[in-house]
């Protein structure tokens, strides 16, 4: 799913649930949905644990391609040209 970043943040902290350290960047999108009228926004969580050296890269305004794995969750990502 292609998406337009308009924020990124930093999330770092200890699950409360598991106990397990959470560390990655929350990303702030836009992206065009059939069902809306103009764009739609999300909130996508990209862990550190999938080490995807482009995170670094992303900057707000940038159109991002995510992919998700059956589950749900963000398995890959990778910058639009």
């Amino acid at each position: 799913m292609k998406v337009k970043v308009l924020g990124i943040q930093s999330v770092d902290y200890v699950s409360r649930k598991t106990g397990n350290p959470v560390k990655g960047v929350t990303l702030h999108s836009a992206f065009k949905d059939a069902q809306v009228e103009g764009e739609s926004v999300s909130s996508i969580f990209v862990s550190d644990n999938l080490n995807l050296k482009c995170v670094a890269e992303i900057r707000p305004g940038m159109l991002v391609d995510v992919e998700y794995n059956n589950r749900g969750y963000v398995c890959d990502l990778a910058i639009c040209k």
